[in-house]
């Protein structure tokens, strides 16, 4: 057990802004180890390749297996009954269960409530933006940087940032029809409430007697923390500005190459992988690359091999919703191979070629990556100089202290 000293010590360290590693996060009592019971970690390291962390298989898989299951219900009702939702409600409910991942059902029930209406919005937004290629570039910028500058609070908000950014992006890459709008404000809405409440539903009966649990939410330390790093030499604006610009770039390529319903898988690489710390970024870069090649040869041999049985189908993406809740702070590599899995079996489903798309989505995953290391090598952050050597399979070094920032 922590002392309270050794807690004291911890939340001063966040109050200044500072990193908080995982084995931090842990010993100030995270639920299983996940990110911070606080809700104000700062940052979340992904483990190297072939190591398991920071939260322990468990619990963190334990966690999955109960988000899932609003996507799960709506899959069957979506799939099982060929709604004209066409996987919408799912999608929605996939987004909302990343925001609050980390806290108990409580508070995770409030941070989703609060991105239900946000999730509507954004793919509501994502559809009228993409009628015009410099609104739909101009729209990515702003949303993603504002999603990036959430670091400047906490790790549970900027995920609660970055959920609207990735609804964006994916709403955006679809191209559909103006009088799509309203459905989508609509269906991505529902599935937001969806997770809201059954986590509410969750916290009723079973965690109730856990009051008091942090919702990680402060107006006067974010406001502080926002207004703290309005300078150049902040790694967080800098992250934003980068962040934003980045993902608009991705937009702009796939706007002009023409990738139809596939290139927002440039933007959406860029999303799951830039991260402020640098070299954090770099880890990503490298198993991103690997999960998504993994997780397109699994998905591949699994679309093939189902048929066209709906339960099956649901069953498989259940199971892959599960485990990209699961593993994503177990292992990184398999988290993106999980969630690779979910889409392509579900692009599958909806009557798209698995192969065909396979190749798309390979091509755009390499162009954000790409993307993502250039951004750091044009405009890396003043401390860490242009130094782009690829030292990141080993684990990261410890963060340097508030006297070195």
């Amino acid at each position: 057990m922590p002392t309270p000293a050794a807690g004291s010590e911890l939340r001063t360290a966040v109050s200044k802004g500072t990193e908080i590693t995982p084995s931090e996060a842990v010993a100030e009592g995270g639920s299983g180890g996940l990110f911070d019971a606080s809700g104000r970690a700062m940052r979340l390291r992904a483990s190297p390749l072939l190591a398991i962390g920071p939260a322990k298989p468990g619990p963190a898989l334990r966690r999955g297996a109960l988000v899932a299951v609003p996507v799960a219900v709506a899959l069957v009702v979506e799939i099982g009954f060929d709604a004209p939702t066409k996987g919408a409600i799912a999608t929605g409910a996939m987004f909302a269960g990343f925001a609050g991942l980390d806290a108990a059902a409580g508070p995770r029930a409030a941070w989703q409530a609060a991105a239900a209406p946000l999730i509507g919005l954004m793919a509501a937004l994502g559809i009228l933006s993409s009628q015009s290629a410099p609104v739909a570039v101009a729209a990515m910028a702003l949303v993603g940087a504002i999603a990036g500058y959430c670091f400047s609070y906490s790790l549970r908000l900027a995920i609660f940032g970055l959920v609207a950014a990735l609804t964006l992006l994916v709403s955006q890459g679809l191209f559909l029809a103006v009088d799509e709008t309203l459905p989508a404000l609509l269906w991505g809405t529902v599935g937001g409430l969806l997770q809201a409440i059954w986590s509410l539903g969750v916290w009723v009966a079973a965690e109730r007697c856990r009051r008091g649990e942090p919702s990680g939410w402060d107006w006067g330390a974010v406001k502080a923390g926002f207004v703290g790093n309005l300078s150049l030499g902040s790694e967080n604006l800098r992250h934003a500005i980068r962040f934003g610009a980045s993902l608009a770039v991705g937009v702009a390529v796939y706007r002009v190459f023409d990738m139809d319903n596939h290139g927002f898988w440039i933007p959406l690489t860029i999303l799951f992988v830039m991260r402020p710390d640098r070299d954090e970024t770099y880890l990503r870069v490298v198993l991103r690359a690997i999960g998504t090649v993994a997780g397109l040869i699994l998905a591949t041999a699994i679309s093939r091999s189902i048929g066209d049985g709906d339960a099956i189908v649901v069953i498989v993406l259940t199971i892959a919703t599960a485990l990209t809740f699961g593993l994503l702070t177990v292992n990184y590599a398999l988290f993106t191979a999980a969630i690779t899995v979910y889409v392509v079996v579900l692009t599958d489903a909806l009557g798209e070629p698995t192969w065909e798309a396979d190749k798309l989505r390979l091509i755009g995953t390499a162009v954000g990556l790409l993307i993502t290391y250039l951004a750091f090598a044009f405009w890396p952050d003043p401390e860490r100089g242009r130094d782009l050597r690829f030292r990141v399979l080993r684990p990261p070094a410890d963060p340097p202290g508030p006297a070195a920032r």
